[in-house]
């Protein structure tokens, strides 16, 4: 009921690197959650990747990351790159309702994002706050384990940008 005129019915999910594939996506809604910033979703989700590849990759560290963490890179984690790509993404898809997630500590601003989204349509934002990451909440630490910096903020700003081709009434965040 959150968009009104989307019909149910089968989900598809679709695997690639999204600048590449968007233009191939035809749906009535997609939702994208892009990195923020620098941290790369194949760094810290490496055990998933895994899993779906279903492969035994070279592994580095305490963490046992993928080796390719080090060289598969992303536009969307650096500051110059990521919008450029983020506005090839949203030109290419074909769907008339787009949902984004973006926080505020990300490379873009709400207001970058406002105005990149508006070329599609009406853009609602629908902001919750949340917790930050654990590692903002216990400190920085060297690989000792010694206290080497102070914890700053403990909560940020998670923001779902809605696109739609009508202004609709959308539910107030948990």
């Amino acid at each position: 009921d959150l968009l009104p005129g989307v019909a149910a019915g089968p989900c598809v999910a679709t695997h690639g690197d999204a600048v590449e594939i968007a233009a191939e996506v035809e749906a009535d809604l997609v939702y994208l959650d892009p990195p923020y910033n620098q941290h790369s979703y194949l760094g810290n989700y490496h055990c998933w990747e895994s899993l779906v590849l279903w492969d035994k990759p070279e592994t580095y560290g305490v963490a046992r990351k993928r080796v390719d963490v080090k060289t598969r890179k992303s536009a969307f984690n650096s500051r110059p790159g990521i919008g450029p790509a983020l506005q090839t993404v949203i030109e290419r898809l074909r769907a008339p309702n787009l949902i984004v997630s973006f926080n505020d500590e990300g490379y873009l601003s709400r207001d970058e994002l406002t105005a990149m989204l508006s070329a599609r349509g009406h853009v609602q934002v629908v902001e919750i706050p949340r917790p930050r990451y654990v590692g903002a909440r216990i400190g920085i630490h060297n690989l000792k384990g010694q206290k080497v910096g102070s914890i700053g903020r403990l909560r940020n700003v998670e923001y779902l940008f809605v696109v739609t081709d009508r202004p609709i009434e959308l539910p107030v965040a948990a």
